[in-house]
């Protein structure tokens, strides 16, 4: 019984930590909307966009980052004891990608600019979308 207990509050963060949204997006034939879901402490997301004319698109976007393990060496005296540290660490871009294709065979290529890179694409941002066929969306969010 306490395995289940135990179990049961795991499953509700894990996925309580998924995020879910709307974002509305301008072309030169009408409004676009695209709905997006990212994981909490993840770099990428999956996205889905419906042009004005019904044409979806689906795909992922992901944030560029990089990571740095072992590159910096902390000396310190602590109590007359000297102090040997590695240190690293995670560096989010606002930077952001996504490649998307529609079931018409079309492809979407976006470029965002997040405000808030370590909160994701729920930070906000700005961003723009072409499609193979020329179209250009514009994105606030």
């Amino acid at each position: 019984m306490k395995k289940i207990i135990f179990i049961v509050p795991i499953l509700i963060l894990t996925s309580a930590c998924t995020s879910t949204g709307k974002i509305q997006g301008v072309s030169e034939h009408g409004l676009v909307e695209m709905e997006y879901k990212q994981k909490a402490f993840n770099n990428d997301g999956e996205l889905n966009v419906t042009m004005s004319d019904g044409e979806q698109f689906f795909g992922k976007f992901v944030q560029s980052s990089s990571s740095e393990f072992g590159n910096s060496l902390i000396l310190g005296d602590s109590s007359l004891n000297d102090v040997w540290a590695l240190s690293g660490s995670d560096r989010v871009s606002s930077q952001t990608q996504a490649q998307l294709v529609s079931s018409q065979g079309n492809t979407m290529e976006c470029q965002f600019q997040f405000s808030k890179p370590d909160s994701g694409i729920n930070g906000g941002g700005i961003g723009k979308c072409i499609t193979s066929n020329k179209q250009i969306i514009t994105v606030t969010f």
